[in-house]
């Protein structure tokens, strides 16, 4: 069975999300669909009107579990809106610009696993913790392995859910704490109109040398670490207040692979007392 849905765009046009879907499960498909409408209307407006605007959008159901992107025509094996934020989400990081090399597979998954928590946190900010949570926790279940794919001939660590979708995904995050949220934006919109990469292949570099541009920073240390390193920092916090009530802090970073001897981060501190 299809049906459409339609994206309203300002110009007062539309964009066709077409679906094909096996006809016992029509209605709950149809009522579960709808949320595409408001997924792409938030990435049009993040990231630049979906780049194939003059065709369409589409689902297919098909036998499997999850879901598998393809240019203009996801397959799906089932309809959370999760699943698809995130295969939506290929349209941009995938088809428009793809990655250069199974290496850089970072580059599509990382950010479809980031998309589909930024739709959390616009359209569902009561699971957007909770879910980003589970990234991280899965981000730093294991020390050893880099965001970069050293072995692409082992298809598992190609696709491998800890590294080039969770911690892909949660470095994203943060390097957007890092360089703050409107540098953060101008850098990805810029990265994906980039004349060197646009329908056209990316490496890391080029996001480096994009949001870098848009940030005003020197990110390479942080790219050198958290996609080509291995491990992750951990954190102690040792403090004392004195009788005017002023708060002494020391704060002690450790890494957990020698890779990475020390992460350069900004660290957020909250502070609560009855005062």
């Amino acid at each position: 069975a299809s049906y459409s849905h339609f994206v309203p765009l300002d110009n007062g046009d539309s964009i066709e999300i077409l679906n094909y879907v096996y006809p016992e499960t029509l209605a709950q498909t149809m009522e579960s669909t709808a949320s595409s409408i408001d997924i792409m209307g938030l990435y049009n407006e993040l990231f630049g009107t979906y780049p194939f605007a003059n065709e369409k959008y589409g689902h297919a159901q098909f036998g499997w579990g999850g879901g598998m992107e393809h240019q203009t025509m996801s397959f799906m094996g089932g309809f959370s809106f999760g699943l698809q934020a995130h295969e939506m989400a290929h349209q941009w990081f995938g088809d428009k610009v793809t990655c250069g090399s199974w290496t850089e597979i970072w580059l599509n998954e990382g950010f479809a696993t980031y998309l589909n928590l930024l739709f959390l946190e616009y359209g569902y900010p009561n699971s957007y913790g909770s879910n980003l949570v589970q990234t991280f926790n899965s981000a730093v279940s294991d020390s050893t392995g880099s965001v970069f794919v050293t072995d692409t001939t082992n298809v598992g660590r190609i696709f491998s859910a800890r590294l080039s979708y969770n911690k892909g995904g949660y470095v994203l995050h943060m390097l957007r704490k890092s360089i703050g949220d409107s540098a953060f934006a101008r850098g990805v919109r810029r990265y994906l109109d980039d004349p060197k990469v646009k329908f056209g292949y990316a490496v890391t570099a080029d996001l480096q040398r994009n949001m870098g541009l848009e940030s005003g920073k020197n990110l390479s240390s942080f790219f050198q670490k958290w996609i080509y390193g291995e491990g992750y920092a951990n954190y102690n916090a040792e403090w004392s207040q004195n009788t005017n009530n002023w708060v002494k802090i020391k704060l002690n970073q450790t890494t957990t692979h020698p890779s990475v001897n020390f992460y350069e981060m900004p660290v957020t501190l909250l502070l609560r007392g009855a005062t």
